[in-house]
């Protein structure tokens, strides 16, 4: 791993394909194609600008973080790092950036949801602050289809 190239940055429009591809090469994130499609990812990013982060080396997508807010708390979604770039701290920086870039629009509260098997995420956020919330139930609903 090289890191000495390493920037973290605001996720771009243009960097979508790119992250989609990431996060579908780890399987541990579970992703949906059909619901993580990467026009799903433009509109979050239009709703939610600057807020998202990435890691690039020489140019190279090799992290990302989805970031956005309600207007009360803000959520994360989606933290993926390379399996080649993980243990130096990317992860780490890139929420970083994102919640210094939440606390500049007033959003000082986080949320954020990791599969139940995803056994390496839980212990990232525990061990980087967060707390498991054993006191909210997750519900889900689609809207029907016609």
């Amino acid at each position: 791993m090289k890191t000495d190239t390493l920037i973290i940055d605001e996720m771009r429009p243009s960097d979508v394909h790119d992250v989609c591809a990431l996060w579908h090469s780890i399987p541990e994130l579970n992703m949906s194609a059909s619901f993580d499609s990467a026009e799903r990812i433009l509109y979050y990013l239009g709703r939610n600008p600057g807020l998202s982060s990435v890691a690039r080396s020489d140019g190279r997508i090799v992290g990302a973080v989805l970031c956005g807010h309600d207007g009360r708390r803000g959520s994360f979604y989606h933290l993926g790092v390379l399996p080649d770039f993980r243990r130096g701290g990317i992860a780490r920086r890139m929420v970083d950036r994102s919640i210094s870039a939440l606390n500049g629009i007033g959003i000082h509260t986080w949320f954020l949801f990791t599969h139940e098997k995803n056994l390496q995420a839980q212990s990232f956020w525990r061990k980087t602050g967060w707390q498991h919330c054993t006191w909210v139930q997750y519900h889900y609903r689609e809207a029907e289809k016609h």
